[in-house]
């Protein structure tokens, strides 16, 4: 959840959900997305497992130490990004992908939903964290390549449900509210953003302490 929520991914999902072929161009940016959150989940998983098998022990400290690592990470970026938060009454910073997405190619935006996953100091920990998790879960390949299915569902349903909409309401008729969920969501990137910086920060950081109990 804290994957389909970065607000910077959503902006970009409902940016392509209003060009000229909203359907056509969300499939690209969400078979981008989808494709590398599940190779990269599953090679972390795979890489991980394989070392469980000859020393589980060391594995599991691994992930708490990932745990405890992205945890770190993330309440310094929090304070990152409090401290660039724009002056009260300044409209925030605007992405710089925002400007640009509704103009790229088919095979740009496979591109730039891949780039949305493992270009992102956000996301890319957390897929190493969850990677690392199911890896060192001890189980079958069969219960793994689940586990990664589940993880990249929820992580990807604030792609997919907006263009579920799009595709089943019409661009037309969803045109109002996307726009109002645009100028909503750039209006609070930096709040959004710290809130959830904040609170995983606190979750992986009490998960990584299991590494001195």
């Amino acid at each position: 959840m804290a994957i389909a929520l970065s607000p910077v991914p959503m902006v970009c999902i409902v940016l392509v959900l209003m060009s000229t072929r909203p359907v056509r161009a969300g499939l690209c940016f969400a078979v981008g997305w989808v494709g590398a959150l599940a190779i990269a989940t599953g090679l972390v998983a795979g890489f991980t497992d394989a070392v469980a098998e000859d020393n589980g022990e060391a594995a599991r400290d691994g992930v708490d130490l990932v745990q405890l690592a992205v945890g770190v990470l993330f309440a310094i970026l929090a304070v990152r990004y409090w401290r660039k938060r724009p002056e009260p009454g300044a409209p925030p910073p605007r992405p710089a992908i925002v400007d640009r997405i509704v103009t790229l190619s088919a095979p740009a935006l496979v591109l730039t939903g891949a780039a949305a996953v493992l270009a992102n100091v956000k996301n890319l920990p957390l897929v190493l964290s969850a990677g690392s998790y199911i890896g060192g879960a001890g189980l079958r390949p069969g219960p793994v390549i689940g586990a990664v299915a589940v993880f990249v569902t929820v992580a990807s349903l604030t792609v997919l449900l907006p263009l579920l909409a799009v595709a089943v309401i019409g661009a037309e008729r969803s045109a109002r509210t996307l726009k109002s969920l645009e100028t909503w969501l750039l209006t609070n990137l930096n709040t959004i953003t710290i809130v959830l910086l904040t609170v995983l920060a606190a979750v992986m950081i009490g998960n990584g302490l299991d590494l001195f109990r």
